[in-house]
């Protein structure tokens, strides 16, 4: 389980990326909100049903805790949905509303790190290399994104070309500039963008790159909204010891 309680817990202590299993009576309850029961509906429920139900899509595919624009629901998480694996077309995505109790298992994206990596695109690949960089550097990170989808299922959903999406918890300026120089290294060796979003205590997440720039403020982001922060003020709260970077957050 991951560092989150499951019920009775505010929105806006969770964290954008985190993976939830939402019971088999959640998911119907979801597809029955969102395709409706009628007969015109069958279409809609067997396409969103390929997604959010277990016996046709074969794996139970996670909800990603996600932020929303609008007014939130009462007792309720805003997940979204995404198909595991993608066709011709774009994956289908599904923004959706859990009841805290229905959710059933939580997993943080640096849970996800820890679960086997099969190295079968570049993108697994890279994975591989920048946890082992991460390591060495005493910076913990995780995972999000199709990577953190296929460790996650088991099933095929990256691709040659895709982006590797990253999350490493707020850590000392130096190990942070080594990691953002390791990673431009592995984009050049590999051949695909990698973004690394850096996790920071108070709920927000801002881009690594765009941290270590020249802008006064960066762009964060959290499960409840979008604002810019000072970046002067993020730097000078950054972790000092080395040792704080692998600590929870």
């Amino acid at each position: 389980m991951s560092e989150v309680t499951l019920h009775g817990h505010e929105i806006m202590n969770w964290k954008r990326h985190t993976l939830i299993d939402v019971s088999d009576t959640g998911r119907e309850a979801i597809l029955a909100e969102l395709a409706g029961r009628g007969v015109k509906d069958i279409m809609l429920r067997e396409r969103l049903g390929r997604v959010l139900l277990p016996d046709e899509a074969g794996v139970r595919v996670p909800g990603i805790v996600r932020r929303e624009d609008g007014a939130p629901r009462a007792g309720c998480l805003p997940v979204g949905f995404t198909e595991p694996i993608s066709g011709e077309e774009n994956r289908l995505r599904i923004a959706a509303f859990a009841r805290f109790e229905d959710v059933v298992r939580v997993t943080s994206p640096y849970e996800i790190t820890s679960m086997p990596i099969l190295r079968r695109t570049a993108g697994t690949e890279a994975l591989c290399v920048a946890k082992s960089q991460a390591g060495s550097l005493n910076l913990r990170i995780g995972v999000w994104g199709s990577a953190a989808m296929e460790l996650y299922t088991g099933l095929p959903s990256t691709r040659e070309g895709s982006d590797l999406d990253l999350l490493v918890a707020a850590a000392p300026h130096e190990s942070l500039y080594r990691f953002m120089v390791e990673m431009r290294g592995l984009e050049e060796r590999f051949g695909l963008r990698i973004d690394v979003e850096v996790d920071l205590p108070n709920g927000y997440g801002v881009q690594l790159k765009e941290l270590l720039g020249q802008g006064r403020t960066v762009l964060g982001k959290s499960v409840i909204d979008v604002a810019l922060l000072p970046r002067g003020q993020i730097l000078a709260e950054l972790p000092r010891d080395s040792l704080l970077a692998t600590g929870a957050l």
